[in-house]
């Protein structure tokens, strides 16, 4: 399932917020402080009992702390109902507000659960010390039955009742459904601005590890981002369109980065992406530039002439973009397809040539790139050539499109050009008038 919902319900919450009374806005923030911290001791329980036994020493604080939040919920509720698939976990048919860090924990939560086909479970009434052992031990490494309603025979369940996975996914569906049908209600282009917000503060935070060399924020919350960017492309690729133009001088590398993403994705659905391929391709066309953080930015923002040094400095920088990218993660298909797509975004479709007369004419490249590299590509140079940077001011989309298919055409594949044209709707020719006949593409 997608986790779109997490920010849709975010927003849907703060307009119930904004017409609750303090007392409701209590009542709520009360209930996702309590559930965030049942979700995390359930975390830890379900991870360490597969190398302890429940009734180990190490848990006596940890059970108590999970019957204590889990019974004062009750108290409030009159139940506890908790429902988790993937990264999305909901108390008593209320999301609950994970933050980035906790993402990979509900994770392995989650998958762990679903081993078991375990979905969640609800209590009516206060639970017991041993009725939580019990539970727990649902997925202690000795146990290889699958759970039932109520536990598993040597440790059933009084007041707990186990949900079967398949039927939790599909209350969680309708959720998700409901909470789609509702944002359908809401300003798109708002909820979109919204979604670009936290990517370019993701990003920062990224980048601020990257450069202080600490531990690299997960991919997960990347990833969500993407999809809630290739979901809301789907319905209206006119919400992203002018939200690149919101451009940061001092925080270039991120909002290059996320407008870069942007535009590979509205290109790519143009070209008849499937939903997949256009995540892929937004993950890649996100960290496409990453490794230029590791750059002085004396000399990226240089505004004389760059020395040899300082040229071969840049130059390098695809390969501190590969080392980041590879930086504590396994080498599967989809980061090889990342690498591979930022490495060729790097590469020249063609090389320039002069015919007898002095005109560029182009010749083909012996090596055909992937479809991911020439896409961002396009979107990567056009993002650049109409940001400020402190050595220019910013080119009109016109006048960049219009370096794009002359003077610097050999750079691009011509097909995709001048669809990409198409897709931003700029006509370079207006701005050439006389000289428009000099452009040719492919």
């Amino acid at each position: 399932m997608t986790d779109i919902k997490s920010a849709l319900l975010g927003n849907k919450r703060k307009d119930d917020r904004a017409s609750a009374g303090p007392r409701s806005r209590g009542r709520d923030a009360k209930l996702q402080a309590l559930g965030r911290q049942a979700v995390s001791t359930l975390y830890m329980l379900v991870r360490n009992v597969r190398m302890y036994d429940p009734d180990n020493e190490i848990f006596v604080q940890p059970f108590d702390n999970l019957r204590q939040a889990i019974n004062t919920i009750v108290a409030v509720d009159s139940r506890f109902t908790l429902h988790a698939v993937g990264t999305t976990v909901y108390i008593n048919d209320k999301q609950m507000v994970l933050d980035f860090t906790s993402i990979e924990n509900v994770k392995y939560l989650t998958e762990m659960m679903k081993e078991k086909d375990v979905g969640g479970f609800d209590v009516n009434r206060p639970v017991q010390l041993q009725e939580l052992k019990d539970f727990i031990w649902i997925f202690s490494p000795t146990n290889e039955a699958n759970a039932t309603e109520d536990g598993i025979d040597g440790h059933k369940l009084a007041n707990i009742k186990v949900g079967k996975f398949a039927r939790i996914q599909e209350i969680l569906d309708r959720l998700e459904e409901d909470a789609i049908d509702a944002e359908r209600k809401v300003d798109r282009k708002k909820y979109a601005m919204t979604v670009y917000a936290r990517a370019i503060y993701y990003m920062g935070k990224f980048v601020e590890r990257l450069v202080s060399g600490g531990q690299l924020p997960a991919m997960q919350p990347a990833a969500r981002l993407v999809q809630d960017l290739v979901d809301i492309c789907h319905e209206n690729r006119s919400h992203f369109l002018g939200m690149t133009t919101t451009r940061s001088v001092d925080d270039y590398l991120l909002h290059h980065s996320v407008n870069t993403a942007l535009i590979s994705i509205v290109f790519g659905n143009e070209l008849g992406m499937t939903r997949s391929q256009l995540h892929e391709l937004g993950m890649a066309a996100l960290f496409h530039d990453i490794g230029m953080a590791e750059i002085d930015t004396k000399i990226l923002n240089k505004k004389r002439q760059l020395s040899k040094q300082e040229r071969r400095i840049i130059d390098l920088y695809p390969l501190h973009t590969v080392k980041t990218l590879l930086k504590g993660r396994s080498l599967d298909a989809s980061m090889t397809s990342r690498i591979i797509a930022a490495y060729e975004s790097k590469i020249d479709y063609s090389k320039p040539m002069k015919d007898k007369d002095g005109n560029i004419k182009v010749m083909l490249p012996k090596v055909e790139l992937g479809i991911y590299g020439r896409i961002i590509n396009i979107g990567a140079c056009y993002d650049a050539l109409t940001s400020a940077r402190p050595f220019r001011e910013a080119y009109g989309p016109e006048v960049a499109m219009t370096l794009m298919v002359s003077d610097m055409k050999y750079k691009f594949d011509p097909w995709l050009l001048r669809v990409f044209m198409k897709v931003m709707a700029i006509q370079p020719v207006r701005v050439l008038e006389g000289s428009a006949q000099k452009i040719q593409i492919g």
